[in-house]
């Protein structure tokens, strides 16, 4: 999967508000980002490892 790009729809992770990143934990590397076309992804240490499809 290409890390900086939803693999949904292609949209530019870096270029999403900070607001669309939660962290799994405090303690974690794994945080969830809510894409612009409904994604949710998943990332760990930075690299998206799986994604949801939109509505």
């Amino acid at each position: 999967m290409e890390e900086n790009r939803c693999p949904r729809c292609g949209w530019p992770l870096a270029e999403l508000p900070a607001s669309a990143v939660v962290p799994a934990s405090a303690a974690s590397r794994t945080e969830y980002v809510r894409c612009v076309c409904g994604s949710w992804i998943a990332r760990l240490g930075g690299v998206v490892v799986g994604s949801t499809r939109p509505r």
